[in-house]
């Protein structure tokens, strides 16, 4: 008899972690894809697990745009709470509801939140996953590092392949994913049934991009306006449910993936 497969929404199926989100967990659930252009067509329809990766991820357009930054990053979210029925929800955050997200001792996911620190694009996050937590009984919340995968668009090490110039210094540091290991994620939490739950997801450490050369066959560009960049969370929670790999790992195998493209 053939196991009856579950459905799972993703919105934002057009972006880079819904497109390959799409792609990745299509062996495993009955997938809808849900975008700008069929959500209203969408609205009302139930399933058994709602992945929301449509938030904004422009920090920087967020920081000059601020109600517009809270519109896409949270009235978005409230409103798929109303427009669609679910038994899981999924919701993608971001790195930035850390004050200091680059200091692994002060990023653990029980820590408080000082919220009088954080910038807007980071507050906007933070104040979604507080209507997630008090408005449903299963849930879980993901907080990622940078997120690269097939479909990447922007980006340091977008801006690299296309030689561009770098906007972070070569003493910034970045924590990293692969859309691949997110969906490797997603598959291992829902399978063991875990609710209700924050993990910050990203590579064990960070690539230093003093190295970064090293990873590339084009040569390095730096901006007259480059500014240090520091991410790196604690992923001890994720690392005891998960196989994790590094940061440079987690580049290295983005690397080979663009070379088969």
């Amino acid at each position: 008899m053939n196991k009856i497969r579950r459905s799972l929404a993703i919105l934002g199926a057009n972006g880079l972690l819904g497109k390959d989100l799409t792609r990745y967990l299509a062996d495993k659930f009955d997938i809808t894809p849900i975008t700008r252009e069929n959500y209203e067509h969408q609205k009302e329809k139930e399933f058994d697990v709602f992945i929301n990766a449509n938030g904004n991820s422009r920090r920087f357009w967020a920081l000059q745009n601020i109600y517009k930054d809270f519109e896409a990053s949270t009235v978005s979210v409230y409103k798929t709470l109303f427009d669609f029925k679910f038994k899981k929800y999924i919701y993608f955050s971001s790195v930035d509801v850390y004050a200091n997200p680059g200091r692994p001792k002060n990023t653990s996911e029980d820590d408080m939140i000082d919220v009088s620190n954080l910038n807007n694009y980071g507050f906007h996050k933070y104040l979604s996953e507080q209507i997630i937590k008090n408005a449903l009984d299963d849930y879980i919340i993901l907080r990622p590092s940078m997120i690269i995968g097939k479909n990447l668009k922007k980006g340091p090490f977008f801006d690299i392949i296309k030689g561009k110039p770098l906007f972070m210094t070569p003493d910034s540091r970045l924590q990293i994913i692969t859309t691949f290991a997110i969906s490797e994620i997603i598959s291992m939490l829902t399978s063991r049934m875990i609710k209700n739950e924050i993990f910050n997801i990203g590579g064990e450490g960070a690539v230093y991009f003093v190295n970064i050369s090293e990873y590339f066959e084009v040569s390095i560009k730096w901006s007259n306006n480059a500014v240090e960049q520091y991410y790196e969370m604690n992923v001890s929670k994720l690392k005891a449910q998960y196989n994790l790999k590094t940061s440079e790992d987690y580049l290295k195998d983005w690397l080979s993936e663009q070379k088969e493209v």
